[in-house]
């Protein structure tokens, strides 16, 4: 059997940090099966070299990197025809005529909850634009064989909207990186962190979603209301700080871009984290702050408290009164010993939650099920 692990198609964000504690994780394997193939982007590859990942473990590796719809036209259905197993860490998997079972990961909120407040604060040409991009995803999700999931509540969105039958959906929790277990491996980054004030930052791209436009309100509120002097530091690559407004640029600090290996010495260096998110599938930032023992503070979303439950301190993010509250409370009220044993808790709570290499072990056996259970019918998925 010729598997092939497809992460060609991750170029930023959490898709990136999955595939490559996947990748990095199956390296580990003493039982590793013969015959595994990795195709990773770029970045992906940057992130396993900076781990220390072992790639003679594999069969084939190869640095490969595909974008969106383009594949349709580039030759990589070619590339993939010899393979019994294609595992799409994040889809979708733009290929038509497959012939290998196709597993694909799923995290596309906007596909799963059409209706969401950023839809509604959209002109009518910017939401027929996000959501043709999306009916098209959707179309090449559902040539998925088996689709992957990493928390409950997006399994019962995609079967009660038809896009999968349940028994075509895995879930499969996400959880923390094995890096953040291992400090020897974490890679400095510079941060300009200002004396005499508290430090919050954000990890992500500026996606939409991710809502960071917030976090200048915040801060202003921070100061003039509670006379708070609070830094908000954020993590955008060149391009999506050019494009943000002045007042931003002004009022928040950027350290640019982060590898995988280099956020763990952010966080560090935060004396906390937010995560203004407004949709998700699931982040792991939530999970990384809490394993650095970072109080969290953190939308009052269904996806954030399945992940965190009474560990992360809640607000409204479409309200940044109710975000600057919160935090203003927690640094006028906390208490020392207190705060200790909150952050021990929560760490304990992330280290239990899963683990990365019981995920790349769940990943690689639903391969080898999928593959068996075509070769036990006789028949295509």
């Amino acid at each position: 059997m010729k598997i092939c692990i497809n992460a060609s198609n991750l170029h930023c964000g959490g898709g990136v940090q999955v595939a490559s504690s996947f990748i990095y994780e199956l390296s580990l394997l003493h039982d590793l099966p013969e015959n595994i193939t990795c195709l990773v982007s770029s970045e992906v590859a940057k992130n396993l070299h900076q781990v220390g990942c072992d790639i003679s473990k594999f069969f084939v590796y190869e640095i490969y990197d595909t974008f969106g719809v383009s594949s349709l036209w580039s030759g990589f259905l070619k590339k993939l025809k010899n393979f019994d197993v294609i595992f799409t860490v994040f889809g979708p998997l733009y290929v038509v005529g497959l012939k290998a079972i196709n597993i694909v990961g799923f995290a596309q909120p906007w596909i799963i909850y059409p209706d969401n407040e950023l839809y509604r604060e959209m002109s009518s040409y910017e939401r027929f634009k996000i959501r043709l991009k999306f009916q098209i995803q959707s179309v090449f999700f559902r040539k998925a064989d088996v689709v992957v999931v990493e928390l409950e509540h997006v399994k019962k969105r995609l079967t009660a909207l038809g896009i999968y039958p349940e028994d075509s959906i895995k879930v499969v929790n996400n959880c923390l990186s094995s890096l953040y277990m291992q400090p020897e491996k974490w890679l400095h980054v510079k941060v300009d962190i200002i004396d005499n004030s508290f430090s919050i930052g954000f990890v992500g791209r500026d996606y939409p979603h991710k809502n960071t436009d917030l976090l200048p309100e915040v801060k202003q509120i921070l100061l003039n209301k509670y006379g708070l002097e609070v830094n908000f530091y954020v993590t955008l690559n060149d391009f999506e700080w050019a494009s943000k407004s002045d007042s931003f640029r002004r009022l928040i600090f950027n350290t640019g871009s982060l590898t995988v290996a280099q956020c763990p010495y952010f966080y560090e260096k935060m004396d906390a984290i937010i995560f203004p998110s407004l949709l998700e599938c699931f982040s792991a930032t939530p999970l990384e702050a809490m394993a650095m023992k970072k109080p969290l503070f953190a939308s009052d979303r269904g996806f954030v408290r399945d992940v965190c439950g009474d560990y992360a301190m809640y607000f409204d993010p479409m309200n940044a009164e109710s975000a600057a509250e919160i935090i203003a409370e927690y640094i006028k009220n906390r208490s020392p010993t207190d705060e200790h044993t909150r952050l021990i808790a929560a760490r304990d709570h992330v280290i239990g939650y899963s683990n990365a290499h019981q995920r790349a072990v769940e990943y690689l056996r639903i391969a080898l099920e999928a593959n068996l259970q075509r070769n036990q019918n006789g028949v295509s998925f």
